[in-house]
């Protein structure tokens, strides 16, 4: 996805959310699993290509959307932010006392980022912050 800004265009905040909000459902799309080295034979030497964890991507995408929407949010979004922090602190005190494994921490870590991706998005209907138009609808 390209972020790059000519002199003549006007972006918004609103449409970095859009930006943000679109790629993380491009994300959602792709199967949850775990990164990995893939091996192919070219010639005579082995080609080595990392795969990145589609869980760690999406999680990372959810919580730089929270990031960008920090400014707007409310009573009760504050609570369930602080909530689910204090869930995605204690996943990762169990992770780093070896409780749980990595695969076991990202697929909480993914389960949990969900739940506030579903919070993030009511605080966005609360705040009618979709509402309107953006740039992209008055260029059509």
């Amino acid at each position: 996805m390209e972020y790059i800004q000519t002199a003549k265009e006007k972006r918004t905040f609103k449409d970095l959310i859009l930006d943000q909000l679109n790629r993380i459902l491009e994300l959602s799309v792709d199967e949850f699993r775990g990164g990995y080295t893939q091996k192919k034979v070219v010639g005579n030497y082995i080609e080595e290509t990392y795969i990145p964890d589609a869980r760690k991507r999406m999680s990372q995408a959810i919580e730089f959307f929270s990031f960008l929407l920090q400014p707007l949010y409310d009573k009760d979004m504050k609570k369930q932010s602080d909530t689910l922090k204090r869930k995605i602190g204690s996943n990762l005190k169990k992770f780093n006392d070896k409780k749980i494994e990595r695969d076991v921490f990202r697929i909480n870590k993914l389960n949990l980022m969900k739940e506030l991706f579903e919070e993030l998005n009511f605080l966005l209907v609360r705040k009618d912050y979709l509402k309107g138009q953006s740039r992209r609808d008055t260029e059509e």
